[in-house]
């Protein structure tokens, strides 16, 4: 699609649900402003410090017995850069050597730390980044992720003769607030509802369990994203190649002038 000419026709006006975090969401809620349509949020995930964080502060303290951090999302390097701070141990941060999920994760950890990664994988999931990683036998990896994530990244670079260590560095909570949703669906006031994560398309279901949500297009960041989508039932599930917030977007275009 010619973005510059089309996206706009086939996108203005369509109500789009945002389902991140709030303190996420701006970036996506600005992107559909951007192509004349209207975000509607509705907050389906929240980010929350570990009940325990004893395993967290250890690591941390001990980050020189590692020779790589592996980060997977922003939400991990906020995590880290916040919890850091509060030991006072942010300045060993900046010596570990750092593989982020991509851009958009590298992008974080400047802002939290004042450097940049060493390795963004060719392909911006965590699948990839386990793939990618330079490592060798016995390389040491600090993977600090999600309370819900599973130990999939972690078995990929063990099977390459890393030794990780997984990390609970924060917790994923049903979010709450936002939206009227089950009333806009139901005067049919939405086009599309889009996600970033398995885990908001889990808690979609919880907190919207009307039927006919499942009649409405899914736009799915990743692949991961429209498996679970595809799982709790919705009949149109809408991804990119192309990793990236903009590329879902693009792709609704895309999907709204095939219809049209």
């Amino acid at each position: 699609m010619n973005e510059a000419v089309n996206t706009e026709e086939f996108l203005a006006g369509k109500r789009i649900v945002v389902t991140r975090a709030r303190h996420q969401a701006a970036a996506l809620e600005n992107l559909i402003r951007q192509f004349g349509a209207v975000p509607i949020a509705y907050p389906c995930i929240a980010i929350e410090p570990p009940l325990d964080t004893a395993a967290f502060d250890q690591c941390l303290r001990s980050l020189a017995e590692y020779d790589w951090l592996a980060l997977s999302s922003g939400n991990a390097v906020r995590a880290l850069a916040d919890r850091a701070r509060a030991l006072a141990v942010l300045p060993s941060l900046k010596r570990i050597k750092i593989a982020a999920l991509g851009p958009a994760t590298a992008a974080e950890w400047r802002r939290q730390t004042g450097r940049g990664a060493d390795f963004v994988p060719t392909a911006f999931n965590v699948e990839a980044l386990a793939r990618e990683i330079p490592i060798g036998q016995r390389r040491r990896i600090l993977l600090p992720q999600s309370d819900l994530a599973d130990e999939g990244a972690a078995a990929i670079m063990r099977s390459r003769g890393a030794e990780v260590t997984t990390l609970v560095a924060y917790r994923t909570v049903i979010g709450s607030g936002g939206a009227d949703l089950a009333s806009f669906i139901a005067k049919r006031q939405i086009d599309a509802l889009s996600f970033a994560s398995p885990s908001a398309v889990r808690f979609f279901r919880q907190l919207c369990s009307a039927p006919a949500a499942l009649e409405l297009p899914a736009l799915c960041l990743g692949e991961s994203t429209a498996r679970a989508a595809a799982s709790v039932g919705f009949r149109c599930v809408i991804t990119s190649p192309t990793f990236g917030l903009r590329a879902i977007i693009l792709a609704f275009a895309e999907y709204c002038a095939r219809r049209e």
